[in-house]
């Protein structure tokens, strides 16, 4: 069984007892929006799947950096590339258990 979710603006598909990450500060609580459920039979979408739970909980205190992101400027007769300073701050989250 498995579900599609929006956390955080973006969309994640998620099963029990696998973990993703989330662009979130850990400060904030994880709501998740039911897009889409399912089982080995059935696919429930819309408002059949907004009636479906799913369980997320942070594991732990995980905390991971993003990579930089690069930057590349055309220039004349070279290739010019700038490292930026900016890094996401990843938050690992897990998911517990999807219920219809």
């Amino acid at each position: 069984m498995y579900a599609v979710i929006k956390v955080a603006g973006k969309q994640h598909r998620v099963e029990k007892g696998r973990w993703f990450l989330v662009d979130q500060p850990e400060e904030q609580d994880l709501s998740a929006e039911v897009l889409l459920v399912a089982d080995g039979k059935t696919v429930k979408t819309g408002a059949d799947a907004a009636k479906a739970t799913v369980k997320l909980s942070k594991a732990g205190t995980v905390r991971i950096r993003g990579e930089r992101s690069m930057k590349f400027r055309p220039k004349q007769g070279r290739t010019s590339k700038r490292t930026l300073g900016y890094r996401r701050t990843l938050v690992k989250v897990t998911c517990d258990s999807i219920s219809l």
